[in-house]
């Protein structure tokens, strides 16, 4: 099905945000999210016209691309992510992704994104799904293979890992 009436720059404008979340707070590095968003929506564009709405809604079909661009990466890769104290620094952004930019620049947001950077892949994964998304466990269950008491296990152990890791951090940000 050919979509010549899905407007490019309105896709850009509604998923860019979802896609750039969805990839950065798996790999909690900015450049490399710069590069794999730029290649999810060239994807994109060069795929449009192959998107049939009877099949999958056009949000489903955007962040299926997202995770195989992702998936992509982490097989011809193999990278972890790691954020040292002393390692952890941003730089000054490129011009496309600057309101993304500020957004994650704040000490806060940084305290946040180092204590991440201690959870395994899963565990982030979930993070991300329970608190960024609004997942359900059960949803989150259904998208993993897991038994939803699994998920809760789960949750409630990288919860704790995450509180012990931002009350340790050094900054200040997250002291009660």
């Amino acid at each position: 099905m050919q979509n010549t009436e899905l407007d490019l720059e309105q896709i850009y404008n509604d998923y860019f945000k979802k896609v750039y979340n969805y990839i950065f707070y798996r790999l909690l590095h900015r450049q490399e999210t710069e590069d794999l968003v730029s290649k999810t929506f060239v994807k994109i564009v060069r795929s449009i016209g192959s998107y049939d709405s009877k099949k999958a809604q056009l949000g489903t079909w955007i962040m299926t691309i997202t995770a195989n661009t992702l998936r992509d990466y982490y097989r011809t890769r193999k990278v972890t992510a790691s954020i040292d104290d002393e390692n952890f620094e941003l730089h000054e952004p490129s011009v496309d992704f600057s309101e993304q930019y500020e957004q994650i620049a704040s000490p806060r947001r940084r305290a946040l994104y180092a204590a991440l950077s201690t959870l395994p892949e899963q565990e982030r994964a979930m993070i991300y799904d329970k608190y960024f998304l609004g997942m359900r466990n059960r949803e989150i269950a259904l998208k993993s293979g897991m038994n939803e008491s699994t998920v809760g296990s789960i949750m409630d152990r990288a919860r704790k890992k995450l509180c012990a890791a931002l009350v340790a951090d050094k900054s200040g940000e997250y002291a009660g």
